[in-house]
């Protein structure tokens, strides 16, 4: 009988297999950027790493520099030894490519795990066969292209698709000179010519490879490999390696640390975890590199690397079978891969023990391993018997404060309601979503409020986010946003164990392309979305809009992928076992419409309506003739045959929101006024009141009488809440009007 586990793991191949060949070109004919030129971002010092000069030997006959230390090798036999679960999938993998020739793949991406794997299975087992297979292999990644034997690669193999292929044909040409020092059939002549390829190619990208100084691009990683890898095998070899190891480590001090440790805090890959899985893995094994290879610890100066452990546990939807989809995907939905942990298993062990241990947890118990592409990296990671430990200890959510994104879920259960929020600058040249605002809803596995875009649906229209059309007066994609607001963040986020809040300051994402030369043209003044969670089961969605002129127009928007039924100032939809209901509570006067996507769009990655399957996007539209708009949702997420709760709009002195019951419990959720101070009647007793809007760390009187009127004032008396830092407080009023 076939297991849950099993087709998971299945999937995973499939995402690692069938995305290189899809995605891994580079950009899925994205836009390929603001600029063709290449731009330093600003960032924090430099990071001290190693000496200045870093000089070393020429290695012995047996030595390996690029992770293969002492250790390593006796786990490596060990495994062989043992026929553990990752040396059958890497011996499996290795005895296909031995079988008969493989063809390159994208951009040699089939010889490139041929050399790895090949060689690993040499190193676990003696097998001279191995050895010569990746030799093979070796070979075709320094002369051919497409076939082995076909002579159509060479010097400028590297340059298809602005310098993609670095990171095959670049990296693994270096692991191979490392990893097969003393092989058979690896002489001096061949050596020779890896150091002439490596040379042709690392001085061409240098010069021209595309978004070479950009750490944040998929792209950039595949060089710094190379230069890496390059570097460390061929010191005391090749008369540019030493050039080539100072380069490396000056773009890891001067400028990947100081990025990741400002634009990347808390984790996350800005491009989507498509392209994030596979670059993980060349981030990690670089850093894992330079300890094996030089004894200089990157990854203690890399807290991007744990957290991704962390961003991966609250990433996976509570089904475990699929994702988070921001940024590029190929599919829908998007599929987990045990990849990037499985790296980060190997460069945290004596770094992080404790994160290194959840890595492994989560590969072994939720991620499906590498078992076919890769599955030489599950050999490397293999330690049996190494401690394992669940990330799912720590909380039900997650703030990325570099990305802007935030993770929330009810609990951990398969069928938990999860959510996300996503509210940050542009990191990413490429693959990034122009979507700020954007949140979207599960429960289990179903899919209630969702990401519509497909591969190239990076405009906003895809997202569940606001719509602004100032008719081309300033915006350049109306009504999408742009790409050149760099001040878009989270300013709050805070959770108390049931109640969440994540705030965005999110209008500098509709500014116009004149804003990167100091512009100051803005149809969108200000724009703040807040995101309430209320566990387990209960969203609410604040919108506050300033316009630049009454006349524009503005419209909220959502995605479900069947047919919603609206009635009055209600939208629902059945997705699976689930339902979504979704309450507009302001504008007051508005009625929610729906269109079958896609919609009349324009041409262009920042225009086009893109869905990835059926889809219908909700839209509510405000009334113009004001400057100032609002919007306020209550959505919640039920059980398929459950009545959508009713909610009734609270308004009073100083307030805004409203009270319903949803899972047994009365709830009001209330957004005060910048005063702080006001008072609003409840209309009964509420097990759970929030209160939005208030200034994080302030403390305010708050009370309820007996008539369930609510009052919020400054400081004084007995009845004080201070402000979380997510800017709220709870308190209950289940007492009120008790006779």
């Amino acid at each position: 009988m076939t297991t849950t586990r099993q087709i998971m793991s299945a999937l995973g191949d499939l995402l690692v297999s069938s995305l290189l060949a899809l995605a891994a070109c580079g950009r899925l004919g994205l836009h390929r950027g603001l600029s063709g030129d290449s731009r330093t971002a600003r960032h924090s010092a430099a990071v001290a790493l190693g000496p200045a000069q870093l000089d070393l030997p020429r290695a012995s006959t047996g030595s390996h520099r690029i992770l293969l230390d002492e250790a390593t090798l006796a786990r490596l036999r060990d495994s062989a030894q043992r026929h553990s679960q990752a040396f059958l999938y890497a011996e499996a993998r290795a005895n296909e490519a031995l079988a008969k020739p493989l063809a390159s793949g994208y951009q040699g991406f089939e010889w490139a795990d041929a050399v790895a794997g090949l060689s690993l299975l040499w190193h676990a087992t003696g097998e001279p066969r191995y050895a010569l297979g990746a030799v093979q292999y070796l070979n075709a990644l320094l002369d051919d292209r497409l076939v082995v034997g076909d002579h159509q690669g060479g010097a400028d193999v590297v340059q298809h698709d602005s310098g993609y292929g670095m990171r095959t044909f670049g990296a693994y040409s270096a692991l191979a000179y490392d990893w097969l020092r003393g092989a058979p059939g690896m002489d001096n002549a061949l050596r020779a010519r890896v150091l002439t390829r490596l040379t042709q190619w690392l001085a061409w990208y240098d010069q021209e490879g595309y978004l070479r100084d950009r750490p944040t691009a998929n792209y950039y990683w595949g060089y710094l490999s190379t230069l890496t890898f390059a570097g460390l095998a061929a010191a005391g070899e090749s008369e540019h390696a030493s050039a080539w190891t100072k380069a490396a480590l000056d773009q890891l001090s001067k400028n990947v640390i100081p990025s990741f440790n400002d634009d990347l805090r808390g984790g996350g890959w800005p491009e989507g975890w498509q392209y994030g899985e596979y670059t993980t893995l060349e981030i990690a094994l670089v850093a894992e590199a330079w300890r094996t290879g030089a004894s200089i610890n990157v990854a203690s100066k890399l807290p991007w690397l744990g957290q991704t452990v962390t961003h991966h546990a609250h990433a996976l939807l509570p089904d475990e079978q699929s994702v988070y989809d921001g940024g590029t995907w190929g599919e829908h939905p998007a599929r987990p891969s045990g990849l990037a942990l499985t790296a980060l298993s190997i460069a945290l062990t004596g770094v992080d023990d404790t994160l290194a241990a959840q890595a492994r947890w989560m590969t072994a118990h939720a991620l499906p391993p590498p078992k076919r592409e890769q599955a030489w990296l599950g050999l490397l990671a293999d330690r049996p018997g190494a401690p394992e430990r669940s990330p799912r200890s720590a909380g039900t959510s997650v703030h990325l404060a570099g990305q802007g994104l935030t993770f929330v879920r009810s609990d951990w259960s398969p069928a938990a309601v999860w959510a996300s929020f996503q509210a940050g600058p542009r990191l990413a040249e490429d693959h990034q979503d122009a979507d700020q605002g954007h949140f979207e809803l599960f429960r289990g596995s179903d899919g209630l409020l969702v990401d519509g875009g497909g591969s190239e649906g990076s405009a906003t229209i895809n997202h569940n986010c606001l719509l602004v059309d100032d008719g081309g007066r300033n915006l350049n994609y109306p009504p999408n946003q742009g790409v050149w607001g760099t001040k878009v963040r989270t300013t709050r986020f805070a959770d108390d164990g049931l109640v969440a809040v994540a705030v965005g300051d999110i209008g500098e994402a509709y500014a116009p392309s004149c804003a990167s030369d100091g512009c100051r043209k803005r149809s969108v003044e200000q724009l703040t979305r807040s995101f309430v969670y209320v566990r387990p089961s209960l969203l609410v969605i604040d919108d506050q809009v300033v316009l630049e002129r009454p006349e524009y127009s503005v419209t909220w928007a959502v995605h479900v992928t069947q047919s919603p039924v609206l009635a009055a100032d209600l939208s629902s939809a059945v997705i699976g076992a689930s339902r979504v209901d979704v309450r507009t509570i302001e504008p007051r006067e508005a009625v929610p419409s729906a269109l079958r996507e896609p919609t009349p769009s324009g041409e262009g990655s920042h225009r086009l309506n893109q869905p990835w399957g059926p889809m219908w996007r909700i839209e509510v539209a405000s009334p113009r003739g004001q400057r100032e708009r609002s919007f306020l949702h209550f959505i919640t997420a039920g059980r398929a045959h459950d009545q959508p709760p009713a909610w009734q709009r609270l308004t009073g002195t100083g307030f805004r929101g409203a009270a319903g019951r949803v899972d047994e419990s009365g709830i009001a959720v209330l957004f005060a006024a910048p005063v702080g101070e006001g008072q609003v009647a409840l209309g009964g007793p509420l097990e759970r009141v929030v209160i939005a809007g208030l200034v994080p760390g302030q403390r305010y009187s708050v009370s309820v009488d007996s008539t369930c009127l609510l009052r919020l004032g400054k400081p004084g008396g007995s009845a004080e809440l201070a402000a979380t830092q997510g800017g709220f407080v709870r308190l209950s009023a289940a007492q009120c009007g008790a006779k």
